[in-house]
């Protein structure tokens, strides 16, 4: 498991950025590779807020205690994730044997972050489907990236936030984060079997055309007769182009998903 971890100084706030970046993987047991993301993830946090507050003990206790907290934490969050009641038509796609039944089995599906994730798991304990994520970014046309600040961010409320140096105005920062373009793909692949699950930061944040601004993401599968490589090739292009594709309502922390969907 690649994960980049990057820590930015704030000066305008005297504090840090903290980051974590999961490289792209490929064909795993998601179990185990989410459960080690996890795990590292928090141990990487916690030892930041500690340094944070200059808290000072043995590096081998410090090591110890917050390996066994995270994996405390990860047991309470897997079994919160398995314990999702997942909608009976998210496993027909892995029955269906036509691009038609797939596309009956998801009308009017809407998922969660956290069910994707329990169906993941599912598709791999019941059916041995392996799992892979690729992520695409690309920036826009005659961008000197080498103008970059470190961190450029839109708060809530409109208003540009940057750490770090750089000769960007702020309408062409505003345009750096406006043109970004970002696609997460999710295969999942049993044998000659694949299912992708991906979205773009459109989809994401409501931008495409799709129920009024409804976070979506977007499916396809080998049914579709199309190579799973090409569909790759055309997610981490920068204007990937395939046919018409189902679209699946998507909830997370900042939509969260109604009781009655």
């Amino acid at each position: 498991m690649n994960v980049k971890s990057i820590n930015i100084n704030d000066p305008n706030e005297n504090g840090k950025y903290h980051i974590r970046e999961v490289e792209d993987f490929e064909l795993v047991d998601p179990i185990e590779q989410i459960s080690s993301i996890y795990i590292s993830s928090n141990i990487w946090f916690d030892k930041n807020i500690l340094a944070s507050k200059g808290f000072v003990a043995p590096t081998a206790w410090i090591d110890d205690f917050l390996f066994k907290k995270a994996v405390e934490e990860w047991a309470t969050e897997y079994k919160k994730i398995i314990s999702k009641s997942m909608p009976d038509n998210l496993f027909r796609l892995l029955e269906a044997e036509s691009k038609d039944e797939q596309k009956k089995a998801l009308k009017g599906l809407s998922l969660t972050s956290d069910e994707l994730i329990a169906f993941v798991f599912m598709a791999f304990e019941k059916h041995g489907y392996k799992y892979s994520q690729y992520k695409a970014h690309h920036n826009h046309k005659g961008l000197d990236e080498t103008l970059l600040p470190k961190v450029i961010h839109i708060e809530d409320d409109g208003s540009l936030k940057t750490t770090g140096e750089t000769k960007l105005s702020e309408g062409q920062q505003r345009q750096v984060v406006e043109h970004r373009k970002l696609t997460v793909s999710k295969f999942l692949d049993n044998d000659k079997n694949w299912h992708c699950f991906f979205l773009t930061i459109r989809s994401l944040s409501g931008k495409e055309n799709y129920k009024n601004g409804q976070p979506h993401l977007h499916y396809i599968s080998d049914k579709w007769g199309i190579k799973r490589d090409e569909v790759l090739q055309q997610l981490t292009s920068k204007d990937y182009s395939l046919p018409s594709l189902p679209h699946i309502a998507f909830h997370t922390h900042r939509n969260p998903k109604n009781v009655d969907e």
